[in-house]
């Protein structure tokens, strides 16, 4: 595993990272590498998001669609119900 040493960190930025470290149950050591690496590996998700964000609403609008179509025809059928069968 590689190392990393962050130089000139501010105090208020280590006390954060600190805090943040006890809020996750985790050492600050931890926190920071769960840190980076959700960082380093966002951007292979980002097409991945975009592309659920486009099918989704796609869905939605053939949804609203089958639900017209669906919707028109039983109004069809009851309309061409015999008086009898009230």
């Amino acid at each position: 595993m590689a190392e990393l040493k962050v130089r000139d960190l501010s105090e208020q930025d280590l006390a954060g990272i600190e805090s943040s470290a006890k809020r996750a149950h985790l050492s600050r050591e931890a926190y920071l590498r769960e840190l980076i690496h959700h960082d380093a590996t966002d951007h292979l998700l980002s097409g991945d998001v975009s592309d659920l964000r486009e099918l989704t609403r796609q869905m939605a609008i053939i949804i609203e669609q089958n639900t017209k179509a669906y919707l028109d025809f039983v109004d069809a059928v009851r309309r061409l119900r015999l008086p009898n069968e009230d």
